[in-house]
């Protein structure tokens, strides 16, 4: 009997093996397509500039849009690992679990709501992208958690067709999806929701409204699993840049 019991336990053993063991596995390979076609599609982003062969982003939008023509933008965070392409159709759906290529994948793509005006002319311009375990898309948004390295990271980039935009952060919060943070038009109450908007706020920074428009990153709280109401919203003051962006080594 008890080599029974001790065979059952082996095949028990081996099974739940055998599956963490394919969940890392599938965890690992859609991390990895994700990577690999950001890589091919930062060949059209990333050019070398001047001597010291400093790395910028300079978009080449014709040749981006041949390999999607849904991609309306490219977001920046710095130290966050996020240097994606940001995809915008007629759904909030299908980006939720297709690649830039249009393959499936649980990661998903960066995507602009699908009610947005894709020149990002609302007042507040919602992008979302998950959190995931292993790392990469928005999963690093959770940095700005601690209080030191959100005021020491003060700024992100979004670079569009039309123009480049030094995002200035106005506030980070810890919330749920039905908040103020995901307000797009302020209306006649532009300054009661900015108010409201830093009121609500983990962490804010206080910035002359400028009459500019705002974009808010909008990723899982995985501290209360994936199917909660649970967000991070890193929100920014969008102002034209025409100076060279970057890429911190």
């Amino acid at each position: 009997m008890k080599k029974w019991i001790y065979r059952i336990l082996l095949v028990v053993c081996l099974c739940v093996f055998g599956y963490s063991a394919y969940n890392l596995w599938d965890i690992y390979s859609q991390k990895q397509q994700v990577e690999n076609e950001t890589k091919q599609l930062e060949k059209s982003v990333i050019k070398k500039k001047d001597k010291e062969e400093k790395q910028v982003l300079d978009p080449d939008w014709s040749k981006l849009k041949v390999e999607n023509e849904d991609i309306v933008a490219w977001i920046y965070v710095p130290d966050c690992d996020i240097s994606f392409p940001v995809m915008q159709t007629k759904d909030n759906q299908f980006y939720l679990n297709h690649t830039v290529s249009k393959e499936y994948n649980d990661r998903g793509s960066i995507f602009l709501d699908a009610n947005a005006n894709g020149q990002f002319q609302d007042d507040n311009s919602i992008i979302y992208g998950h959190s995931v375990e292993g790392g990469g898309m928005f999963t690093l948004l959770k940095k700005y958690c601690d209080e030191d390295f959100f005021k020491s990271h003060p700024v992100f980039y979004l670079l569009t067709p039309d123009a480049n935009y030094k995002c200035h952060v106005f506030t980070f919060a810890k919330t749920t999806e039905d908040s103020v943070f995901y307000t797009t038009s302020f209306g006649d109450y532009r300054q009661e929701t900015l108010n409201s908007m830093q009121q609500m706020s983990t962490y804010f920074n206080e910035l002359d409204d400028i009459d500019a428009n705002y974009v808010s990153l909008s990723t899982c709280d995985l501290e209360y699993g994936f199917n909660s109401n649970h967000r991070f919203v890193l929100t920014g003051l969008m102002v034209k840049t025409s100076g060279d962006i970057v890429l911190k080594d």
